[in-house]
């Protein structure tokens, strides 16, 4: 019975932290450039059952592996492409291949797939909330929103001048990679600069899918409820069998 209370404990604990993850996706739903994570759960502790005898308990045989724990073992990020959503805004623009964004913040450069760029109050081309978006000679100063943004990621105003180019940088190991839960990643990883895919007036949808992540909710939630359950249950039996014990 103790095993019992180990294993519904782990399992609760296991499933809150799923539901977690599975509410930042659905918070994220319509945050463009976001990239659904999956949290995978492993057992600890692998022990081996063994049966022996009644009479003999010298010899047993060996049965199968069993776990008292079930744990998170890691949180992975699914970096497959979202669909792209047409937009009115010019500085609206969204990748066709792998790559990001770099953003410069006063804490450093973060990274990210959400091209809903704007200008701020002195006319830098910025991501809302998160900070600066680098180009390949730094930072990008726009005269106004009027401009045009080709494949290479190349900028020119209202006369056909070039501004810069928007800097688009990929890495070789995506397990280097830390993302937060608005989406955007921090890597002490060296970037390397890529080529092309941008699309003006576009943005990429996230690729969460609503409907897998509200099922994955309801399963841990009806999980979490049956182990609450039967945990009641097991607390009930240990307190009869001390009362008849007591009574003994």
């Amino acid at each position: 019975m103790q095993q019992g209370f180990y294993n519904l404990t782990s399992s609760m604990i296991t499933q809150s932290r799923n539901l977690d993850v599975v509410s930042n996706n659905i918070s994220n739903v319509s945050t463009p450039g976001y990239k659904k994570d999956t949290m995978i759960a492993t057992t600890f502790k692998e022990e081996m059952l063994s049966r022996t005898g009644n009479t003999d308990r010298s010899k047993s045989t060996d049965l199968n592996t069993t776990s008292k724990i079930l744990t998170a073992k890691e949180t992975v990020t699914d970096y497959s492409q979202g669909a792209f959503e047409e937009t009115e805004n010019p500085l609206n623009v969204a990748l066709s291949k792998n790559g990001f964004f770099e953003i410069q913040t006063q804490n450093g450069s973060i990274y990210t797939r959400n091209g809903g760029f704007i200008t701020d109050d002195q006319g830098y081309l910025s991501l809302p909330g998160a900070g600066r978006v680098m180009g390949t000679s730094g930072q990008i100063q726009l005269e106004s929103d009027n401009v045009r943004i080709d494949s290479a990621g190349g900028i020119y105003d209202t006369y056909g001048s070039f501004v810069d180019t928007i800097k688009v940088v990929d890495f070789e190991n995506y397990d280097q990679l830390n993302k937060n839960q608005d989406g955007h990643i921090r890597t002490g990883a060296q970037p390397v600069v890529k080529d092309g895919g941008i699309v003006q007036k576009a943005l990429e949808r996230s690729n969460v899918s609503m409907m897998k992540e509200m099922t994955t909710m309801m399963t841990s939630q009806r999980a979490i409820q049956s182990a609450s359950q039967i945990l009641k249950m097991y607390d009930q039996m240990m307190a009869k069998s001390t009362t008849e014990i007591g009574r003994v």
